[in-house]
């Protein structure tokens, strides 16, 4: 027994708080896992993340990966950023990716993503592309004696950028910069302006200092037919001393630094224009720019193309009597002085090039086109047969679109084609409303510059005009004043008296003439008038007829407008015989009598229809007829066309070029399906100059040199090749060949001294940097490439009127530089002293024909000091 029993309740203490303990315990283990699940459950899903971070394809190396707007970390050299996070499933995450550099103002990429429940515990995997955009920029800081220089325009490529602010700084955003350079162009009133080409680095400051001057250009035009012009070798004075004559293109640039706001007269002398002198006072302080119109008292020839002669008879093979009647209308139209012949291949050439529908040519003219320095006037012929033979039509247009004058003719035969086509020309030379002007006065007569040679004579009657002047003594329009009678004809010209002159008016020098067609002169006529309404149409479609010309007892007396309407001048009462003839439509005749004036009569002309079915390779290719939009490849079903000139436009996109086609139909089905489908070739153009302006050079020769012998762009394209080879590559033999292979291509041949003018430069430069190359090491071969250089710029200076306007500056400064350059070279080695004379003389016409504009560009001003080096040497000899 012991002493001291223990007593239950102790006992039973001492054993309930041991397993407390225990519960205790396994109750908190229970709890932390529980807690730990919730835990686990709030944070989400393991999800690892990868980025890949790139700009302008390259990798984006320590831009800033953002989740949910918490920084995870950067992108590696490699522009990769790998991290493993948590996030609830079904949660949306925002992902955003930016990056700084200098010189850059890149937009961050953005993303959202929905986190998805991962299978079988695996870690879902998320991965971004991070395309990058970046805009690099550079800051030009224009200054005046080292102030800054705010509000200065600034242009870019030829674009503007903006002006300069308060600081005199502006910022230039840009993606990517051109092979060669962006050129700059700063602009101030009050200041010489400033232009350079500069290859930039992201985040460069280009300072650019501008200086006070006045700058005074001079611009001598004409226009004639509408068509504006530059009026060369006018002399110029300033304050009664000559300082030099316009240019080729009628501009003269002249440079005064010295006090603003000096007040100088301007003269212009221009012998053998109207007005003979001009003069004027101006302020030489900042841009001070003068137009001024001039009129020859010469008139020029009209330039006139013959487009084609075409059949109009549906289901009648006319190809045969249309190249006859093309033959003779050419024949016997230009064998008369007054008009010029722009060949007609040629015209058809540009055309096609210019992709421009003779529908819209007789619609609208080619006024506002680069054709209209081509060709004042177009003839459309048309051929069609009926019982009593054949009909034969030729139709002048103008530039403004407007039909001029048209004749028809019948032979009864084809032998009696060439007899219908004198009649027309005689009838068309006869009756032709020529103009001319006034150019002097002799006591009661007038002098006009109309005569003989003009088929003008005694009895010839002139509608008399004054002109309305617009701004630089530009005509903008003519007031008829009166008529004029010829008394005398002279060869060249012809002595008139007034017949009848308006009350206030009174004959100027100056004055325009009209010679007045047949009919005008009867009152009658004048007063009395038919309304006439042409309709016609494809199928059931009959609309306003335009362009149907109205003949009156075989006498043209005009077409019908826009609205198929036209007044028809006639004598009440009378009978006539009446034809109605458009080319595409059959021809109206019958008798026409009208008893009151304004009488409305309504004739409709059957249309001489073709179906057109057509494909192309690539298919889907959406087609054009006279740029209405009519379906897309394949039309198997075909669509209605009137006979006669139409465009075709075919266009897929992407990397294809547009197929451009005026066609002709004549046939009562044009099949260009199968395998007379319409293959769209590659636009290598486009591709070689998009690998250039990223600078990858390989890239554009390999585009340019795949452009085939039959590719519509294959002349364009070996011109680029050679500039490459000349410009980047410094391959002087490849850029020769290229350039020879252009020049030498008998397509180019009536066109190439438009078009590749500036080939021949290319050329030359060419050969003179070939000459210089071998100097040292081939003396004979240098020789040689000398000469040649001389030889092809000699032809680019007679061609100088040709140059592209964008580039005709820099064109000309290049032509005269390397000529002189290569007359240089080639007397050093020879030491002839012709060769001598020929090197000075080619110095002096350059800096005497030094272009204004590119005076100041850092470039030419290196080029002119090297210039200089080389006139003092040779005149040191």
């Amino acid at each position: 027994m012991s002493p001291h029993p223990p007593s239950p309740g102790t006992g039973a203490i001492t054993n309930t708080k041991t397993e407390g303990i225990a519960m205790t315990a396994t109750n908190l283990r229970f709890l932390f896992v529980l807690l730990a699940s919730v835990l686990l459950g709030a944070c989400g899903e393991r999800l690892d993340v990868e980025v890949k971070a790139r700009i302008d394809g390259q990798p984006a190396a320590q831009a800033t990966v953002v989740v949910d707007r918490e920084q995870l970390g950067v992108t590696d050299a490699q522009g990769v950023f790998a991290k493993q996070i948590r996030k609830k499933a079904g949660a949306e995450i925002d992902v955003t990716v930016s990056k700084e550099m200098p010189g850059y103002r890149i937009e961050p990429w953005k993303s959202t993503v929905l986190v998805k429940l991962p299978k079988d515990g695996q870690v879902g995997t998320y991965r971004f592309d991070a395309d990058l955009k970046a805009m690099r920029f550079v800051t030009l800081r224009v200054s005046e004696k080292g102030a800054p220089l705010p509000g200065a325009k600034v242009t870019v490529g030829g674009k503007e950028a903006g002006v300069t602010d308060a600081e005199g700084q502006i910022v230039y955003l840009y993606r990517q910069q051109p092979a060669k350079g962006a050129e700059f162009d700063v602009t101030k009133a009050g200041y010489g302006a400033y232009r350079a080409v500069h290859r930039f680095e992201p985040g460069q400051v280009i300072e650019v200092a501008l200086n006070r001057q006045a700058v005074l250009a001079i611009k001598a035009l004409t226009d004639e037919y509408g068509r504006a012009s530059g009026v060369p070798g006018l002399s110029v004075s300033i304050d009664g001393n000559t300082v030099g004559k316009t240019d080729a293109q009628g501009s003269y640039t002249y440079t005064y630094r010295g006090a603003p706001g000096k007040k100088a007269v301007i003269a212009l002398a221009a012998p053998g224009y109207i007005p003979g002198a001009w003069k004027t006072t101006v302020r030489l302080e900042g841009q001070v720019n003068l137009h001024r119109y001039f009129y020859p008292t010469t008139p020029k020839p009209i330039r006139i193309g013959i487009y084609r002669v075409v059949g109009n008879s549906p289901g009648v093979d006319l190809k045969d009597v249309a190249a006859q009647t093309e033959q003779a209308l050419a024949t016997q139209l230009f064998k008369f002085p007054g008009f010029r012949e722009v060949p007609g291949e040629r015209l058809q050439a540009e055309v096609k090039q210019r992709k421009l529908s003779i529908e819209r040519i007789v619609a609208k003219g080619w006024q506002d086109t680069p054709l209209r320095a081509t060709v004042d006037m177009i003839v459309l012929g048309s051929v069609a047969k009926d019982d009593d033979g054949y009909l034969a039509e030729a139709k002048f247009h103008t530039a403004s679109g407007k039909i001029i004058f048209s004749e028809i003719a019948r032979a009864r035969s084809a032998r009696g084609i060439d007899g219908a086509v004198r009649e027309i020309v005689n009838n068309v030379i006869e009756r032709f409303p020529f103009e001319g002007t006034v150019i002097g006065m002799e006591d009661a007569r007038y002098r006009i510059n109309l005569g003989r040679n003009w088929r003008i004579g005694r009895g010839t009657e002139f509608t008399l005009t004054t002109p309305r002047f617009g701004e630089g003594g530009k005509v903008s329009g003519y007031r008829e004043t009166g008529w004029i009678e010829v008394k005398r004809g002279d060869d060249n010209s012809s002595l008139a008296e007034v017949a009848t002159l308006k009350q206030g008016e009174k004959v100027q020098i100056g004055d325009r003439v009209v010679r007045r067609t047949g009919g005008e002169g009867e009152e009658g006529d004048r007063r009395t008038y038919v309304l006439l309404t042409a309709k016609g149409g494809v199928g059931t479609d009959v609309t306003p007829l335009a362009g149907t010309n109205v003949y009156l007892n075989g006498e043209w007396k005009g077409a019908t407008e826009a609205n198929g309407q036209a007044q028809i001048p006639l004598r009440l009462g009378r009978n006539y015989a009446l034809m109605l003839y458009r080319h595409g439509y059959q021809q109206v005749t019958g008798k026409i009598s009208v008893d009151k004036s304004g009488e409305a009569r309504e004739f409709v002309l059957a249309a001489n229809n073709a179906l057109f079915k057509v494909d192309s390779e690539p298919s889907a290719a959406s087609v054009y007829i006279d740029d209405e939009p009519v379906g897309k490849t394949p039309i198997a079903g075909g669509k209605l066309v009137t006979f006669g000139f139409h465009s075709v436009r075919l266009t897929y996109g992407e990397d294809y070029r547009d197929f451009f086609e005026v066609m002709e139909f004549t046939k009562k089905e044009e099949d260009r399906t199968g395998e007379r489908r319409i293959a769209l070739q590659k636009d290598f153009l486009k591709i070689g100059e998009r690998a250039r302006q990223k600078g990858d050079i390989d890239g554009a020769i390999k585009a340019y040199a795949a452009a085939g012998r039959d590719h519509p762009d294959y002349a364009e394209a070996r011109q680029r090749l050679g500039e490459i080879y000349l410009d980047d590559k410094e391959d002087y033999d490849r850029a020769i060949a290229e350039f020879e292979t252009v020049l030498a291509l008998p397509e180019n041949q009536q066109l190439i001294y438009k078009q590749f003018a500036v080939t021949f430069t290319n050329l030359g430069h060419a050969y003179c940097e070939q000459g210089n190359r071998l100097v040292n090491s081939d003396r004979d071969a240098a020789s040689k490439d000398f000469a040649n250089a001389i030889k092809a710029l000699q032809t680019a200076r007679q061609n100088t009127r040709f140059f592209p306007k964008a580039e005709y500056d820099e064109a000309v400064h290049d032509t005269y530089y390397y000529t002189a350059l290569a007359y240089h070279k080639l007397y050093l080695m020879t030491k002839q002293p012709a060769v001598m004379n020929s090197a000075s003389l080619a110095w002096r016409e350059y800096f005497d024909f030094f272009p204004k504009k590119l005076e100041g560009i850092p470039a030419f001003v290196q080029a002119r000091e090297a210039a200089r080096r080389y006139r003092d040497q040779i005149q040191e000899q």
